[in-house]
């Protein structure tokens, strides 16, 4: 028998599949992980912004792709009453510099 196989390929571990620098979400779980308040939401907020990084790139400007992850972010912090305005403020600045060096070591 010849062709394609009748099962769908599956990805292997050598396929590159969209994903952040190592460090980038090291540095994103630090900042995460340093905030006054520990919460699951909290974890599942960071993951969906990381998920979110691993993506951006692909279409449009990097710069606003990076903005529009943050943002989502910190909308779902603050809509879930989460942090303080202040500690809001430095969260989305923190993760804004964390862009800005993925953006530079690119």
């Amino acid at each position: 028998m010849t062709g394609p196989a009748e099962q769908p390929a599956l990805p292997t571990s050598t396929e590159e599949t969209p994903e952040v620098p190592g460090w980038a979400e090291k540095s994103a779980r630090d900042i995460f992980a340093a905030l006054p308040v520990h919460d699951a939401r909290l974890d599942a907020i960071r993951d969906a912004y990381l998920d979110c990084l691993a993506g951006a790139g692909r279409t449009q400007d990097l710069d606003m792709e990076h903005d529009r992850c943050r943002q989502q972010a910190i909308s779902a912090v603050e809509n879930a009453g989460l942090l303080p305005a202040a500690t809001l403020e430095d969260l989305d600045q923190r993760l804004a510099a964390l862009e800005a060096d993925i953006t530079a070591n690119l």
